[in-house]
């Protein structure tokens, strides 16, 4: 019967482990302020950035619109480039210069063919 009595302790110090665990719950709160942190990326404002005849920034990752995050819409190419999107409207190869579309993109000639030659 003692050996059972061993066998409850050592049980008994395995609950004891799970509030060890427990209390490592608190570094996850850490990860909850760092989303609070990417919820306010240093990017700047949409408006500023898409403007046809401009380039797009290198290292582009998105805009702001007012407070809401719009995240950088690339299209992977062939190539390694990436042609960017933007409301439907605007496009460009990524450090290069931006183009707004006449109507939606998937409409737009111009559109249409720099995705012809990205994806060949």
């Amino acid at each position: 019967m003692s050996a059972c009595g061993d066998d409850s302790g050592s049980s008994a110090a395995d609950p004891a482990d799970t509030t060890s665990t427990s209390s490592s719950a608190t570094p996850s709160d850490t990860p909850a302020s760092t989303e609070a942190t990417s919820e306010a990326p240093d990017w700047p404002a949409c408006d500023s950035v898409w403007v046809a005849g401009q380039k797009i920034p290198g290292g582009y990752k998105g805009c702001l619109d007012g407070s809401d995050q719009v995240a950088a819409d690339n299209l992977s190419c062939s190539s390694g480039q990436h042609i960017v999107r933007y409301a439907d409207r605007f496009y460009g190869v990524a450090g290069g210069k931006i183009y707004e579309a006449s109507g939606p993109l998937d409409k737009d000639k111009g559109y249409l063919k720099m995705v012809r030659s990205c994806r060949a």
